[in-house]
């Protein structure tokens, strides 16, 4: 098993994630990609606006993945392990990288990339969006972490997907598990304080672990009583 990539770029789109969400309900292929150099409607989670200048990648990966709906969510973290090693192909001794809580890569403590995925029909969306060659203020780029390596936007991409392919196949053939440990290896605050706003109730605890479907598991610190969150905003007190 194996994705035929077929790669799509443009100067500039509104949206990569939006044009995806369009393919797909037209039903184009898995491995569909569309990269953009910059984005006048980037968004991120709960349509947050994502700053997207050019310089970076801005790419959606068309899926379908013929999971349950209720798995679709590890695509996220399917995409960070593999966003992930791809970065380490670049970055220099002396960084640190982890991965926050539920699509996040940070880059000592400051966001490197983002990740979403989105339903539309039969298939999934999967938007990833890294900081390359700038980054937005209280953020960073790549090219501050990656000494003298050279850096181009289009063979990193490769990487990314390459490695995609990949953990995609693993996580197919063999389930989640696997994934799940690449990703508690590098997880940001394991086993320290959090924070965890709901909307309408917020809790203050330990995070403990990531369980058997992604969610993160919270020990709450008056009760000391674990919690399982699905969908939520996290945050570090050292962030």
């Amino acid at each position: 098993m194996s994705i035929d990539w077929n790669v799509h770029t443009y100067a500039s789109l509104p949206s990569t994630q939006d044009y995806v969400k369009e393919l797909a309900e037209e039903g184009l292929p898995e491995g569909t990609v569309i990269q953009c150099l910059e984005q006048k409607k980037g968004r991120g989670r709960h349509g947050r606006e994502w700053v997207s200048p050019i310089g970076n990648l801005y790419m959606s990966i068309l899926l379908r993945p013929g999971c349950d709906v209720a798995d679709a969510g590890q695509l996220s973290f399917v995409a960070a392990v593999a966003l992930s090693a791809a970065m380490d192909e670049v970055m220099v001794p002396g960084h640190s990288k982890t991965l926050k809580w539920p699509n996040d890569i940070l880059i000592d403590g400051k966001k490197a990339s983002g990740i979403l995925i989105e339903r539309e029909g039969d298939g999934y969306a999967l938007g990833i969006g890294a900081n390359i060659m700038s980054a937005p203020e209280e953020a960073i780029c790549l090219k501050e972490v990656s000494g003298d390596n050279r850096l181009a936007i289009h063979p990193f991409r490769d990487h990314v997907l390459a490695h995609f392919a990949v953990f995609y196949k693993q996580w197919q053939e063999d389930g989640f598990a696997q994934i799940r440990e690449k990703w508690l290896a590098q997880a940001h605050g394991l086993n320290a304080p959090i924070k965890v706003d709901l909307g309408n109730i917020q809790h203050e605890g330990i995070f403990r672990e990531l369980d058997e479907n992604g969610a993160l598991v919270v020990e709450i610190s008056e009760s000391g009583k674990t919690i399982a969150i699905n969908s939520g905003e996290v945050y570090f007190p050292d962030l």
